[in-house]
């Protein structure tokens, strides 16, 4: 079982999900990484809170879309720049369709 204070960092890049938990860490917060979606789900369901680089979004859509409308409000996406937005948009639109 997780403690109630540890996050997880998902990120396909490996250097970006040291950075992230190697910053949390210092705070002192326990950090679980992964990544991939799949690969974090068990985790997450009783983390704190999950982190996502959006280039989740892109190498997983589907996943991805599942995982944040299971989320509710413990999710934090992370996104470079202005590519993020169509990222975004399109995780939006694979939940409408899943929807209909």
């Amino acid at each position: 079982m997780l403690d109630a204070k540890t996050i997880i960092v998902v990120a396909a890049d490996q250097g970006l999900r040291q950075s992230v938990a190697f910053a949390l860490e210092v705070e002192g917060y326990s950090t679980e990484s992964y990544d991939s979606v799949q690969k974090a789900e068990a985790s997450c369901r009783e983390a704190l809170c999950t982190i996502l680089d959006d280039g989740i979004l892109r190498s997983e859509p589907q996943a991805a879309a599942e995982f944040l409308s299971n989320r509710g409000g413990r999710a934090i996406l992370l996104v470079d720049g202005l590519s993020a937005l169509p990222d975004l948009l399109g995780v939006i639109n694979s939940l409408i369709e899943a929807a209909k």
